[in-house]
């Protein structure tokens, strides 16, 4: 019996043992999982401040991370005392070896109900069948008034501090490359830095003039964020590429920022700093005799229209020139003498595209060729040349020799070939008849025969000078090409209005705002052609006052002008297709009576 009782004491306390351990393990377990849940949860809440006044807002950052496409909206049923007055979203993914995370940020203003002790209640979140909370957030809010006690620490979930007076927003300008070679391409970025819950209105960017630049924006602005001095932002990225047009040191005036203020607020001015930017020259050693100044990276094609054509027909022969660099200004390259054909004047066209964050594009030079001869032709290789800075060397690329099929012209009449039959040279004129032609006497008048002899007289000496005429023309005709060849202000200056209303022309179905932008681009393009000095860097100051300079008359300045600002204004503000139609008009009035301003200065 005492045995009995030993044993069954040892079994009971052995039994308690496992059972409390069993309890401990559990309690710890159960304890342990929250905070491992919490740990891995993806949702986050921060408000900016812990401290406010009965009529400020409190502004609320909920974030959520993850590896899925679709962020779902948070869910703020339970959000307490307050109301949101607005919300904004940004969102962000990245993708890194394949695998893509996703954050989304939900702003919300606050505007609390009451004074006192309140609490923003758990913000949650179903993702994927699972519900995640966020721990509730403790904010004081005093009368109106009154002086706020300074907190110590922003809400549980953050350890982001607190954005100070200043730091809401900031803006930054640079250049990748401060120190390049004349027309090297650079990239002129303007950053706007806007704190995680301070979204502005609608801000309004005002570029620098980019005197003595090419200029040209690359593409619709970015955003991303980021953080700095552990506080977030959102960054906006304007990027514009540039091409030095002189030498020496420049400056980059400010570029500025305007974000409208609120009803009892002003308007907040942010100015980036200047930019420097040092302008190297190209260096003289390895500088091809063809070179005409493009910098960059290119390459040639040319093609004809067709590989078989009677002679004397014309056919077109189209040079593509592509890659990155100033697209707009590159010249057409020299084609190579062949007597065999007959060159006549060319047209051009760009398309431009964005690669890899520089400009580029295709440049087009289309020209009718005629080839004069029968038999099959060559059209030799085209040469062009360019300076490529990264490798730090000129470059010379050439097109293919393109062979076509020349036909002979079978609607000429061949010219009468007399081909002996007979060896004997003294048989070679046979006697074919025998019978005596009589002499007839002249008549004594001749009234037909001396009409005849007046015309054949007209057509005698009309023949002796038609090739007079036809070999003087021939040389005005060589003077003028050669000089189209080797002098390039000349060449701008006779294509500088058929480019421009190719330029309105290839607008035409386009969209009010683009052939607003367009009519911009053919008169600023063709008063930079006419007067061969660069324009689109220029203030609106800068370019009336080169203007003024070129002894331009006063009313096509003060109309040039206008028309300047009206399409200034279609950039910032929506513009009617009546509107659209009005300036594509009055600019090629403008540019048809400037033609002929021009045209009247040359034969002085």
């Amino acid at each position: 019996m005492n045995y009995r009782l030993f044993y069954h004491s040892n079994t009971c306390r052995k039994s308690t043992t496992v059972a409390l351990i069993a309890f401990f393990s559990i309690l710890l377990s159960v304890s342990f999982v929250p905070s491992l849940v919490k740990a891995q949860s993806p949702i986050t809440a921060r408000v900016d401040r812990n401290t406010i006044t009965i009529d400020e807002q409190v502004v609320l950052n909920v974030t959520i991370t993850g590896d899925f496409l679709k962020i779902p909206q948070p869910d703020l049923n339970d959000i307490g005392p307050f109301i949101v007055v607005s919300s904004s979203t940004s969102t962000q993914v990245s993708i890194v070896n394949g695998e893509m995370t996703s954050q989304s940020v939900f702003i919300y203003h606050l505007q609390p109900l009451q004074e006192g002790e309140l609490e923003i209640g758990a913000i949650g979140v179903n993702i994927d069948g699972m519900l995640y909370q966020t721990d509730p957030i403790q904010l004081e809010v005093f009368a109106s008034g009154s002086p706020l006690v300074p907190q110590s620490q922003n809400s549980p979930d953050s350890d982001t501090p607190p954005v100070r007076p200043g730091e809401e927003f900031f803006v930054i300008a640079d250049v990748d490359n401060p120190n390049p070679y004349l027309g090297q391409q650079i990239i002129y970025t303007f950053r706007i830095y806007q704190a995680l819950g301070f979204p502005p209105g609608q801000p309004d960017y005002t570029p620098p003039s980019f005197t003595d630049f090419w200029s040209q924006e690359i593409v619709a602005p970015s955003h991303y964020t980021t953080e700095l001095n552990g506080i977030g932002y959102t960054v906006t990225e304007i990027i514009t590429a540039l091409f030095p047009a002189n030498l020496g040191s420049i400056t980059i005036e400010p570029a500025s920022l305007v974000i409208p203020g609120g009803l009892l607020s002003p308007d907040i001015r942010l100015e980036a700093e200047p930019v420097q930017v040092e302008v190297k020259p190209l260096p003289e050693q390895g500088k091809p005799e063809n070179f005409s100044g493009a910098v960059g990276h290119y390459t040639i094609d040319a093609m004809l229209s067709e590989s078989e054509v009677v002679v004397n027909n014309p056919v077109t022969l189209l040079v593509e020139i592509k890659g990155t660099g100033n697209i707009e200004t590159l010249a057409e390259p020299a084609l190579p003498e062949m007597e065999a054909w007959r060159l006549f004047e060319s047209k051009s066209f760009s398309n431009f595209d964005t690669e890899n964050g520089k400009v580029g594009g295709t440049r087009s030079f289309e020209r009718l060729v005629v080839p004069g001869q029968a038999g099959e032709l060559t059209f030799e290789p085209i040469r062009f040349s360019y300076y490529d800075p990264e490798a730090q060397a000129y470059q010379t690329i050439s097109t293919d020799p393109i062979v076509i099929t020349v036909l002979p012209d079978d609607s000429q009449p061949a010219l009468p070939t007399v081909v002996s039959f007979n060896n004997n040279e003294e048989e070679s004129v046979n006697l074919i008849t025998s019978d005596i032609r009589h002499i007839k006497p002249v008549p004594a008048t001749l009234s037909v025969g001396a009409t005849l002899s007046v015309v054949w007289q007209t057509v005698y000496w009309v023949a002796w000078i038609l090739p007079l005429f036809a070999v003087v023309a021939i040389q005005i005709w060589q003077q003028r090409h050669q000089r189209l060849k080797t002098d390039p202000a000349f060449a701008r200056d006779q294509r500088a209005k058929r480019q421009a209303l190719n330029t309105l022309n290839e607008v035409q179905s386009a969209s009010s705002k683009e052939r607003a932008s367009a009519a911009g681009r053919a008169l600023l393009g063709y008063l930079s052609d006419k007067l061969n000095k660069p324009t689109s860097g220029l203030t609106t100051a800068g370019l009336l006052q080169l203007l003024r300079e070129s002894r331009l008359q006063t009313q096509q300045i003060e109309r040039i002008e206008a028309l300047l600002n009206q399409i200034d204004i279609g950039r910032f503000a929506p513009i009617s297709a009546g509107d659209a139609e009005s300036i594509t008009e009055e600019t090629r009035s403008l540019i048809d009576d400037l033609e002929k301003s021009f045209n009247r200065r040359r034969k002085r």
